[in-house]
């Protein structure tokens, strides 16, 4: 089988359009995306539904969560805006009925078994499936988590990586899709469970009409330079 797994799109319709063009020519079993279709950036309704029309099996991220806490007022939208931008102006406007229901389906763990192989998708780590955060240099001293589990999947620092563990599990994270802070391009992988293979693909965005978005939605100064600064991070 042969699985594309993706991440982090972050509202960014300018790097999700170039990655749905290129997969066209790509042949896949199972497509996959990690989570985070919200957060930062400003279409995520439209990406959405592209997910849904692809028929993607997404999984839910942190920033779909808080997104999802805002609309049931468990969360102070003001506060996302100084975290975040004005992504989160306005919240229950940017998504509609249709796919704000769909989020609401979305788990925060998918288990697979296929080819020999058992595989864990999550979109932070196998021990905190939202918020988790495994970096090439985490220290990982309890590997209990991973017992048993052939390979994890997991987004959400936007950083490119396959570590091996001790115990035989191997840890991929395939960058980000919208949103690269590796200095190495926004990125998906592509899984072959039958020769164990992996081949790291990048997504030819060019960040200039975003960046002109980000002048037009962010009055602040400051968060514009970080919006800008974390999309052109060098790593």
């Amino acid at each position: 089988m042969k699985i594309l797994f993706f991440s982090d799109i972050h509202g960014n319709h300018y790097a999700a359009g170039q990655f749905f063009k290129e997969i066209q020519s790509i042949s896949y079993d199972k497509l996959i995306f990690g989570g985070d279709v919200l957060g930062y950036y400003y279409e995520p309704d439209c990406i959405i539904s592209l997910l849904r029309e692809k028929r993607a099996y997404c999984l839910l991220g942190n920033h779909d969560r808080m997104f999802l806490n805002v609309l049931e007022g468990k969360e102070d939208e003001r506060e996302l805006i100084k975290r975040y931008g004005s992504s989160y102006q306005n919240a229950a406007s940017r998504v509609s009925k249709e796919n704000v229901d769909f989020l609401y389906t979305l788990k925060s763990r998918l288990d697979m078994e296929t080819d020999g192989l058992r595989l864990v998708f999550v979109h932070g780590s196998v021990s905190e499936p939202l918020n988790g955060r495994i970096y090439p240099d985490t220290v990982i001293g309890d590997d209990r988590d991973y017992e048993g589990i052939d390979f994890v999947f997991a987004g959400h620092t936007h950083h490119k990586m396959v570590r091996p563990l001790m115990n035989g599990c191997t840890i991929v994270n395939p960058g980000s899709a919208g949103q690269q802070r590796d200095g190495k391009g926004c990125s998906y992988v592509l899984f072959d469970t039958a020769l164990r293979s992996f081949s790291f693909r990048s997504i030819p965005f060019e960040p200039e009409s975003l960046i002109a978005d980000i002048y037009r939605a962010e009055h602040d100064r400051k968060m514009r330079e970080k919006l800008i600064e974390v999309l052109l991070r060098k790593g």
